[in-house]
């Protein structure tokens, strides 16, 4: 049995090498496939219920992956992701709202308001439009409000051993957007049975075995 173990740890030393290259390979690969991701550009389409859907590839990534290519670069979400035991899937979008013209006329049937016009803007980082006032009804133009979302889903806990409950926050930049309703599901994906780690055991005392005799 003895002059068998050279050819067994060459054997073994060989299999770990190829491994390891296999593994650099792959993740250099994914590496690429992952920036080219992120570097994809958002497009849109009508979906059946005639308004406008945005889309965008999805990226794939392992935890360390995540932190370097996404939660590193996005405070708010970072922020947010902080928050979980586990994370699952983040989501952040940009959005705008934009109004063209809004006009209330005022009741001057009466004609007891004075003649008078007032015009002008009002600019900040959240809302932003233009007006125009008289006797006969104020005007609201280019009526535009913008926000942030960060959507982040996983596992939650309150402390170290405490019950893991899957969880969905929704995080807005602009304070004057509140989520009024929210549901969220997760489509739990079975472990095929060769990835299960009892199989893995089973092989690797089935294969000792062997080398053993």
């Amino acid at each position: 049995m003895k002059k068998y173990i050279p050819y067994v740890v060459i054997v073994t030393l060989g299999v770990l090498l190829i491994l390891s290259i296999q593994r650099c390979t792959y993740n250099g690969s994914r590496l690429a496939v992952s920036s080219a991701t992120l570097a994809d550009t958002v497009t849109y389409f009508t979906n059946t219920l005639g308004t406008k859907t945005a889309t965008i590839k999805t990226l794939s990534a392992d935890k360390d992956l995540l932190n370097a290519l996404v939660l590193k670069k996005d405070r708010q979400l970072a922020e947010t992701a902080s928050n979980f035991a586990k994370v699952h899937t983040v989501v952040t979008y940009k959005a705008e709202v934009k109004v063209d013209t809004v006009y209330v006329p005022f009741d001057n049937r009466a004609g007891t308001l004075p003649a008078f016009e007032r015009s002008g803007a009002v600019f900040n980082k959240w809302y932003s439009f233009d007006y125009k006032a008289d006797s006969a009804g104020i005007a609201l133009a280019n009526l535009s409000m913008q926000t942030e979302t960060a959507i982040v889903t996983g596992i939650k806990r309150k402390w170290f051993l405490g019950k893991e409950t899957l969880v969905t926050d929704v995080s807005n930049t602009n304070p004057y957007i509140t989520v009024t309703d929210l549901k969220a599901a997760e489509v739990s994906v079975p472990t095929p049975w060769y990835k299960k780690w009892y199989v893995w055991l089973a092989a690797g005392v089935a294969g000792g075995f062997v080398l053993a005799n």
